[in-house]
């Protein structure tokens, strides 16, 4: 029985570029990072309508993140439709 190989049914290897793509979904982890090291935020000044800067800053990343999330799923849908 001859079948082929795995290694001859995978794609050739090619050089990786950065694309669009790619930049628009290292967005992703923007909200990741900004809220990952805690000892930068926890602090409560300076406060925004008396709320501490460690409260407002983690519901500052809740719409934000819905942006960016929003961006890059633009694009993949931009990227699908070339």
């Amino acid at each position: 029985m001859n079948t082929p190989s795995i290694r001859s049914r995978a794609r050739p290897y090619r050089l990786i570029h950065p694309s669009k793509e790619t930049s628009m979904k290292l967005l992703l982890v923007l909200p990741f990072l900004g809220l990952l090291w805690t000892p930068f935020y926890n602090d409560p000044l300076p406060s925004l309508f008396g709320f501490p800067f460690f409260y407002w800053y983690q519901f500052m990343w809740v719409p934000l993140t819905s942006v960016l999330i929003w961006l890059v799923y633009r694009a993949d849908k931009q990227k699908e439709g070339q």
